[in-house]
């Protein structure tokens, strides 16, 4: 049987390649980069470095599952005209964007010319397997590809973003490197202030439904002692349900955390017979209304937490006045 996703890109290329305009009458180059992300959070790095020199687009939402992204025909069509693409890597996008990359016929977008970019290259990955079996669930071969909710990411990812942006647009060097400044200036008054977080939540249990949010539980210094996928990927059975429920109660461990894309019966009724409560966080910037960039993302997640756990937020000391989100 024809895989659904390939049909729909097929017919979408297709499409594409009826409407494209004949070499004598293409448009001449727009003044702007036209950069396509994977993601709302690399685009959110994207258009606070590129500046009005970049025109950026965001393949997913915010509440989308990234394993398996729905491709649509303005997808491919927002690819076809991509100057640059930057993607996750880590495997997050590998069921659906090599064959987007080949249905858009853009042959700018590869690593030879620099037109792609693996923002989590040099990154160090949690969870890399030692057995790639289908036993084991969906793995990723690289390591957990959530990396870019670690409060340390933000640093790698703009560092990424910059190259990428001076490689294609040598003339906007000057304006990238000056607005990636003012983000680094940024980094350091926010990771500062997430440190404060790291003692309050250092040893705490934690009960998660997928693995989005192993960057944020090791960054803090949390405890995972349950996940209700037995195995990536693989939804729970009651005798594990049964299990998660036991240790929940062992520990004390007062929510389940959950993704928007995985907030699903399996963890309300986990939450509803251990008296814990399911605690939805975003994965991605735009995955909740507090998340408006990445910053509000884990400045928000954070702050949840401490709720959720009963912890009292860390005071700011006298000199940082800068409000939550940055802003």
């Amino acid at each position: 049987m024809t895989n659904p996703r390939t049909l729909w890109i097929a017919l979408a290329a297709l499409l594409l390649t009826l409407l494209a305009p004949t070499s004598a009458a293409l448009p001449a180059p727009a003044a702007k980069l036209d950069v396509v992300a994977t993601t709302p959070d690399l685009a959110f790095f994207a258009e606070a470095i590129g500046g009005d020199r970049v025109d950026v687009k965001s393949l997913a939402k915010g509440r989308e599952n990234l394993h398996a992204l729905v491709v649509k025909p303005r997808t491919i069509v927002a690819m076809s005209r991509a100057d640059l693409l930057l993607e996750n890597g880590l495997s997050l996008e590998a069921t659906w964007l090599p064959d987007l990359i080949l249905a858009s016929r853009n042959k700018a977008l590869s690593y030879a010319t620099g037109g792609r970019v693996n923002c989590s290259a040099g990154f160090e990955p949690l969870e890399q397997p030692t057995s790639l079996s289908r036993k084991e669930g969906d793995v990723h071969p690289e390591g957990n590809p959530h990396f870019t909710l670690s409060p340390l990411a933000g640093r790698h990812v703009a560092g990424r973003v910059l190259a990428g942006l001076v490689a294609l647009d040598p003339d906007g060097r000057e304006l990238f490197e000056a607005r990636h400044a003012a983000l680094v200036e940024r980094l350091d008054a926010a990771e500062a202030r997430w440190a404060r977080y790291r003692p309050l939540f250092a040893g705490k249990p934690a009960v998660v439904y997928h693995q989005e949010f192993d960057y944020l539980i090791d960054y803090l210094g949390m405890q995972t002692v349950a996940t209700l996928e037995p195995k990536p990927g693989i939804a729970p059975t009651p005798a594990h349900i049964a299990r998660v429920i036991g240790l929940i109660d062992e520990h004390e461990v007062p929510v389940v955390l959950t993704a928007p894309w995985s907030n699903n019966r399996s963890a309300g009724a986990v939450a509803a017979k251990s008296g814990a409560e399911v605690l939805e966080l975003p994965a991605l910037v735009g995955g909740a209304a507090f998340a408006t960039d990445w910053f509000a993302l884990i400045d928000g997640s954070l702050e949840r937490l401490c709720g959720a756990y009963g912890i009292e937020p860390p005071k700011p000391p006298p000199a940082d006045e800068e409000s939550i989100g940055g802003r």
